[in-house]
């Protein structure tokens, strides 16, 4: 099950909400319904404290989601594409097909972030001294003066993977030439601000603020453990570069015909290799792939009787060349979200790579590396 959903496109962007999202609305409208709003504005209705509190709380979101838009925009200028931004708990994220491969096109993708969300907490600032500070809709552009200021000082933090943290990459790799250093250096920033956040929020929480302790905790643990998977994500990237498909994939891979029963893949191939995909070929030519997922869909009495050509994958059909780069098929494994990609030559079918082989060649590897 997927953890997000998608809600419209915006300039061919898909823009998605990820459940944890909901949680963070919830939070923002009765904290400012509960306390802020008539804080600022005590002669209101509760009616309204809470109508309010819910547009301040899609605003953030729109916020947000301008910030995240700022660096979808810049990355395409400097020749990225995005698939997707998803906004979740504690902000967004804008989905890469690839990382920047130049430091000076990190640079300016990050710091558009910040520079956007300074922009923004300039005009509400404006709005709110219009709207006259003092009304209920001067202290929501107030509000969101405020927390865009906030937003854009949090990312400015040197450590990754906050926009800051991306811009201290981007500098270490434009002066060390090396993605990799620059990535370790960058994520050791990030789990020392993180490890710092959670010491100071437990001490919060211990001295009686609680909840803010808690919150300010969470964050950091977040943006700890978020910098060393980066860091991890990047060194496997790293190490797969100028590894291609033909290294890593099976030497032989066995293929079904369209008229083999659901029953033969599952007793023949399925249980004795473990496989969870199947190409489907006839003379050489990649029609289809059949998966535990097509699978799963058939009643099994039915197995015996269905060939595999009424619920296999006709398409679309992911797809690398045995020169491929490991990476590639990396990446679209993980875009995807799938378990293995078809290796296609010349429109015949030379075999599949699973996410097993890619992790089997990476621990073979680590085992010679430590025996040399």
């Amino acid at each position: 099950m997927k953890s997000s959903f998608r809600l419209f496109r915006i300039a061919g962007i898909d823009i998605g909400v990820h459940y944890s999202w909901f949680f963070i609305f919830l939070l923002v409208t009765w904290s400012l319904a509960a306390g802020y709003f008539p804080q600022k504005y005590p002669n209101g209705e509760m009616t309204a404290y809470w109508i309010m509190g819910a547009l301040t709380a899609v605003l953030l979101f729109v916020s947000v989601l301008i910030h995240e838009m700022a660096h979808s925009m810049v990355a395409r200028a400097k020749g990225m594409q995005v698939n997707s931004i998803t906004l979740f708990l504690l902000g967004g994220v804008s989905n890469l097909q690839e990382e920047p491969k130049q430091p000076g096109a990190e640079f300016f993708m990050a710091i558009v972030g910040p520079l956007t969300s300074l922009v923004l907490a300039v005009i509400f600032w404006g709005l709110s001294r219009i709207l006259n500070p003092g009304s209920i809709s001067g202290a929501l552009a107030g509000y969101l003066a405020q927390i865009n200021l906030i937003l854009a000082i949090f990312n400015l933090l040197p450590g990754f993977p906050l926009d800051g943290g991306r811009v201290l990459r981007s500098i270490i790799w434009a002066s060390t030439g090396s993605l990799s250093k620059a990535t370790n250096a960058a994520a050791l920033v990030g789990r020392f601000i993180g490890w710092g956040l959670i010491t100071y929020g437990v001490i919060l929480a211990l001295t009686g603020y609680v909840f803010n302790g808690l919150w300010l905790a969470f964050i950091g643990w977040f943006l700890s453990s978020t910098a060393d998977a980066n860091r991890r994500d990047v060194t496997l990237r790293e190490h797969f570069s100028n590894i291609k498909v033909k290294e890593v994939m099976a030497a032989s891979v066995e293929t079904i015909t369209p008229d083999t029963s659901v029953e033969q893949v599952v007793t023949g191939i399925l249980h004795r290799k473990y496989d969870r995909g199947i190409p489907v070929c006839q003379d050489g030519r990649l029609l289809g792939i059949i998966t535990m997922t097509d699978i799963k869909e058939l009643p099994k009495d039915k197995w015996a009787t269905t060939p595999v050509e009424r619920v296999m994958t006709r398409g679309p059909l992911y797809a690398v060349t045995p020169e491929d780069s490991v990476n590639t098929a990396l990446t679209m494994l993980a875009e995807h979200d799938i378990n293995q990609v078809i290796i296609n030559q010349q429109e015949q079918c030379a075999g599949i790579l699973k996410r097993a082989d890619i992790i089997n060649y990476l621990q073979l590897s680590r085992e010679l590396a430590k025996k040399a």
